[in-house]
């Protein structure tokens, strides 16, 4: 009975000794400071008159207890861990991962034991419990970049397996997950790719498959995939560039070879196509043949040149100039070979071609600058200088154009081409002459001008008038009867013969002697002279204006191939 009073008492006191501190505290009044040593003292002292001698709640057996119960928790957890890949080993599956499931709930910290159950799930066919998992251990060791790959390898497991049950839209999903985790590999970005062309959005994968070759720049299999995109959508000058691309790569390239070799193969059925819609006279079809030859073979310089003549042909000289250039450019250090010699020539006649469109348009100028640089070029053909000349005439250069006149003769002195135009230039410069009242020097150009062409009626009349001034009444006489035969139609004729034959009717005139000798004379010149010239063609490059000084020409046309 003594024992209880005493603790009573004790407890007593405790208390009397906690309603005096909490005073204390309300009166502001603090008790002395203690040392370290003094407060674990009291505090050891409380807990003994608390408690007694037992010593259950000491921290000292506490923190040993924990000590002991975490490594019991961890020799357990890794126990349930060992047994799970024992488990995982023979393929008891459900097994393991109830063992890993154990092993985690005791230690949640242990990446391992993720891993292993990533693992297991992983041979069981779920996926996405794997990718967890994985994760769970990459937030445990960030650093550790073989998770980030194992992930990226459990996702593209598990697209390749949506991808075989057609589940194409869920598959480039996951396959988007994988290359996101890993750009860097290919495998990912292919799958995206086939996955893309299994869905049939092929400009998406067109787009796809440039952006990687952003990327990856030496891969021929990417080039060549892009090559047959873009053939698909018939941009057929890309896919020849990929092609061209994979081949630079590698020319044994089998997939690439028969690409091109296909390529090769609708060219020249294209160029064939061209050459029959141009024999047939249909110029834009064979235009449109051409282009398509190029587009699939754009290193046949061939189809160039033949795709300027048809430019030639449409009047669309500029586009037959890029063409002619382009292969001259290609050629240009094998001067002597027959490719570049044929297109110099292609070149000269379209530059000719040109010239004569503007001639015809009223573009003297350009004309004689297109000849100018045809000219620089070829020397020895004659039309180009007859053209120049021709465009000379037209601006009343009448010297130029004799110099040209004369330089086509010098390369071809039986043409009469050129024979009547220099004819037709004395006959000019003669009526220049005699409007300046210089009428001996006009009356010899008028004579070479009959000599030159004897055919023109006006030139016998201009000499005629000029030799009527100089007082030779018998020559003018016999001019005038001439300018008659040639041509009895031309109504000018008809006063001058009044004049020169006072008071005789027409019957009297053509019964005089001075027409029999102008006939004799006539007969004579004409058959010295060159061929019957057509009459359209004459009156062209003459006019019956006296006083006119401008002529109209005709441009030499050049011969097409």
């Amino acid at each position: 009975m003594e024992e209880p009073k005493e603790e009573e008492k004790r407890e007593e006191d405790q208390c009397q000794n906690l309603v005096e501190d909490t005073i204390m505290l309300e009166a502001g009044v603090f008790p002395t400071a203690l040392s370290e040593e003094q407060l674990a003292a009291a505090t050891e002292k409380s807990r003994q008159n608390l408690f007694g001698s037992s010593k259950i709640f000491s921290l000292d057996t506490i923190e040993k207890r924990n000590y002991v119960m975490s490594d019991i928790i961890n020799d357990r957890a890794k126990e349930h861990y060992e047994r799970g890949k024992i488990l995982l080993s023979r393929g008891l599956l459900e097994e393991a991962v109830i063992s890993f499931n154990k092993a985690l709930t005791l230690d949640p910290q242990q990446k391992e034991f993720y891993l292993r159950r990533a693992e297991a799930y992983l041979m069981f066919g779920d996926f996405q419990s794997s990718v967890l998992n994985h994760r769970l251990a990459s937030n445990l060791d960030p650093s550790d970049d073989a998770i980030v790959t194992q992930i990226g390898h459990t996702l593209y497991i598990q697209g390749q397996y949506l991808f075989e049950v057609n589940m194409y839209g869920e598959a480039l999903e996951i396959f988007a997950l994988a290359s996101e985790l890993r750009p860097a590999n290919q495998h990912y970005h292919m799958r995206s790719i086939a996955t893309l062309l299994a869905l049939g959005r092929l400009e998406d994968c067109l787009h796809y498959v440039t952006k990687q070759l952003e990327v990856v720049t030496s891969n021929p299999e990417l080039y060549i995939l892009r090559a047959r995109l873009h053939d698909h959508f018939s941009n057929v000058v890309s896919c020849y560039q990929d092609v061209s691309r994979a081949l630079t790569m590698d020319p044994s390239h089998q997939e690439a070879v028969l690409l091109m070799q296909t390529l090769v193969q609708r060219a020249e059925e294209a160029k064939a196509g061209a050459v029959n819609k141009a024999l047939q006279g249909n110029m834009n079809g064979a235009l449109h043949c051409i282009n398509q030859a190029i587009n699939n073979n754009p290193i046949e310089l061939g189809y160039y040149i033949f795709r300027g003549t048809v430019f030639r042909r449409l009047k669309n000289f500029n586009a037959a100039i890029d063409d002619y250039l382009h292969v001259l450019n290609k050629v240009s250090n094998m001067k002597q070979s027959e490719t570049y010699l044929e297109t110099q020539r292609q070149l000269l006649l379209t530059y000719n071609d040109f010239a004569v469109h503007c001639y015809h348009k009223g573009f003297y100028e350009e004309a004689i600058l297109l000849l100018n640089q045809s000219i620089k070029e070829e020397k020895q053909e004659k039309g180009l200088y007859i053209n120049r000349g021709d465009c000379f005439l037209r601006q009343c250069h009448l010297d130029f154009a004799l110099l040209d006149y004369e330089q086509a003769q010098d390369l071809d002195p039986d043409d009469w081409h050129i024979q009547i135009r220099i004819a037709a230039i004395n006959n000019e410069k003669g009526l220049l002459d005699h409007h300046n009242r210089k009428y001996q020097q006009a009356e010899k150009r008028f004579t070479t001008a009959i000599e030159g062409n004897p055919y023109m009626s006006q030139y016998y009349l201009h000499r005629a008038k000029t030799r009527e001034v100089l007082m030779q009444v018998t020559g003018s006489q016999e001019d005038a009867v001439t300018s008659l035969l040639l041509d009895i139609k031309n109504k000018q004729i008809i006063p001058l013969l009044t004049h020169l034959f006072p008071g005789k009717s027409m019957d009297e005139i053509m019964a005089s002697k001075v027409v029999e000798c102008a006939r004799s004379k006539l007969n004579a010149s004409l058959q010295t002279a060159v061929p019957l010239i057509p009459r359209v063609f004459q009156q062209s490059l003459t006019d019956s204006s006296f006083k006119s000084t401008q002529r109209p020409g005709m441009l030499a046309q050049t011969k097409r191939p």
